[in-house]
């Protein structure tokens, strides 16, 4: 069952209030509308403006990579993959340490990641950090997986059709 709807004003200011508390440098303009998209299978989905923009996943609400696309989340951690980590990411493997070029941000164990090629500089994968970002910059990280792989250019939130 698919099911899509305007959030009230009480709803809206609330969701607002929980995506800020997360994603401090969020900016949500007073005429946008925003709409809650739930399927079975996907789960809930918020849109900003027909754009998909955060879907929840495990409790937590996440950025959708084509609401990135159009406006980064200032202050969300990023990490700089080399080319040859594009392939295997896209195809849903966990990023791993020896594809990471360079980390912007700080992230702790279970933070919300962005990752980006060095080439173009664009969101592909959205994931969830399994080390601390520390780790990796310091270089005592360099093996094993840091970053799990929760949405992807091409995945079926991606293809979502609203």
């Amino acid at each position: 069952m698919v099911r899509r709807y305007v959030l009230s004003k009480r709803e809206r200011r609330k969701v607002i209030e929980e995506l800020r508390n997360t994603y401090t440098g969020l900016e949500v303009g007073k005429n946008v509308v925003i709409e809650i998209y739930e399927d079975k299978e996907l789960g809930r989905i918020l849109i900003f403006d027909d754009i998909p923009a955060f879907f929840e996943y495990k409790g937590k609400w996440i950025p959708h990579l084509k609401f990135l696309l159009k406006n980064m989340i200032p202050g969300l951690p990023i990490v700089v993959v080399d080319m040859g980590a594009v392939k295997p990411l896209l195809r849903g493997a966990d990023l791993m340490a020896p594809g990471i070029r360079m980390v912007k941000g700080e992230f702790k164990e279970g933070d919300v990641v962005v990752v980006v090629d060095e080439k173009y500089n664009k969101p592909f994968v959205v994931g969830i950090a399994l080390v601390k970002s520390k780790g990796i910059v310091d270089g005592s990280i360099k093996k094993g997986r840091v970053v799990e792989n929760i949405h992807r250019v091409g995945d079926k939130l991606w293809k979502i059709t609203l």
